[in-house]
């Protein structure tokens, strides 16, 4: 009986650091996942009606998305920290989310850039000028990533 408990015992303490580091995955990928939810509510307000928008509303959307992104790239170094400290095991197989992650992290911070107006009425004006652009290129980077994250999930089962 004693031979069963240890062996019992000593296959849950086996599996717990996996199932943790799963569960932490998990939490991240979704934490990431939510975020650019944000992300793309917010650009999608910037491009409503941007023509006939006043220049007070472009800078409010404007810090709106600036912020959204913020905390996506948050919400992405956090991802990248725990790949880095807490390899998946097994290893997945390609596509490499480490690379599609680089990616979106270096659009976020473009989009922070970007979109930075401050109260300037200047930057309202290029912000209009090139937000279909800016925009475009961050929903490319977001969904290339959504596409490698759903994969690894799928692969690793982290769904």
């Amino acid at each position: 009986m004693a031979h069963a408990v240890v062996v019992l015992w000593a296959a849950l303490a086996v599996q717990v650091p996996d199932s943790a580091a799963r569960a932490r995955y998990a939490a991240a990928l979704r934490s990431l996942s939510d975020s650019l939810s944000a992300v793309e509510a917010a650009a999608a307000l910037v491009q409503a009606d941007l023509v006939n928008a006043s220049r007070d509303l472009v800078i409010s959307r404007s810090a709106r998305l600036t912020a959204r992104c913020a905390g996506a790239r948050a919400a992405a170094r956090s991802l990248d920290s725990l790949l880095v400290a807490v390899p998946l095991t097994p290893p997945p197989p390609p596509p490499p989310l480490g690379r599609e992650l680089a990616m979106l992290r270096m659009e976020l911070m473009r989009c922070e850039a970007a979109f930075t107006t401050g109260r300037g009425y200047e930057r309202a004006d290029s912000v209009r000028a090139w937000a279909p652009h800016r925009i475009a290129r961050l929903d490319d980077a977001i969904r290339r990533y959504r596409l490698t994250a759903r994969t690894l999930m799928r692969r690793t089962g982290l769904e």
